[in-house]
């Protein structure tokens, strides 16, 4: 199984920081990292978890209602520990320059909505472009509309779904937006289903898996899915009890 930290290493620096990055860039057995993304009122690319503010920062609002530089001046760290007090909210394009010289994988979810945020799939596809970042990124979103328009903007990009619950007709769907991997809530998965969908090509994720339990069960479906957790170092303590 292929270990995807959650916001970064989000048990060990404020989820969704370089800090939190950084620590998940320094291990070569953690195969990459999952991020979430917003626009500014500006259209700048922000790595960031809520809509709003509060729960990570020590601002208040909606993300799209703050500029790009109004949101820099703001913590990102305290929240989690005082040693992280000059954590900022990185934009994508951060994030993009750290992981560009090494091997590891970027998960890409876009908080789309909707309307929500006009001109995020376009801001996102650009940057991708702009660093070179094909092989390295994957873009998915709970928004398989904005799935569909990231693949009509740029074919070569790697897109995914995100899923809570177990649709019908998955495969059609994916097919149908060009994706080709999907994240489900672990619950949600059977052996069966992993079974399927990787005979359909399909690149396969749990998320969020923060028990060494739930994980070796998820090892039995299928060697070849990929785990999101919070607690890279609950995989590493399954991972080494196998090896």
């Amino acid at each position: 199984m292929k270990c995807i930290a959650h916001r970064g290493w989000s048990s060990k620096a404020p989820e969704n920081t370089l800090a939190a990055f950084r620590l998940a860039m320094e291990e070569t057995w953690i195969y990459g990292v999952e991020l979430d993304v917003h626009l500014t009122k500006d259209g700048v690319p922000v790595v960031i978890h809520d809509h709003t503010l509060e729960r990570t920062t020590n601002g208040i609002g909606f993300i799209k209602e703050s500029t790009y530089e109004e949101l820099r001046k703001l913590d990102a760290g305290s929240w989690f520990h005082p040693s992280f007090a000059e954590e900022k909210i990185p934009s994508l394009e951060e994030v993009f320059q750290l992981f560009k010289p090494t091997s590891c994988q970027i998960v890409v979810e876009l908080k789309q909505t909707g309307d929500f945020y006009l001109g995020l799939e376009k801001a996102v596809i650009e940057l991708i472009e702009k660093y070179k970042m094909y092989s390295q990124v994957l873009v998915a979103s709970f928004d398989h509309e904005s799935v569909r328009k990231v693949k009509e903007l740029d074919r070569h990009v790697e897109t995914g779904f995100i899923v809570f619950g177990q649709p019908t007709m998955l495969i059609d769907q994916l097919n149908f937006t060009g994706a080709t991997s999907v994240s489900m809530h672990y619950a949600y998965l059977t052996k069966a289903l992993v079974s399927t969908l990787l005979e359909n090509g399909v690149r396969v994720g749990a998320w969020t898996v923060d028990e060494a339990r739930v994980m070796e069960t998820l090892k039995g479906y299928s060697p070849h899915m990929h785990i999101t957790t919070n607690k890279p170092e609950q995989f590493l303590k399954v991972s080494v009890a196998s090896s």
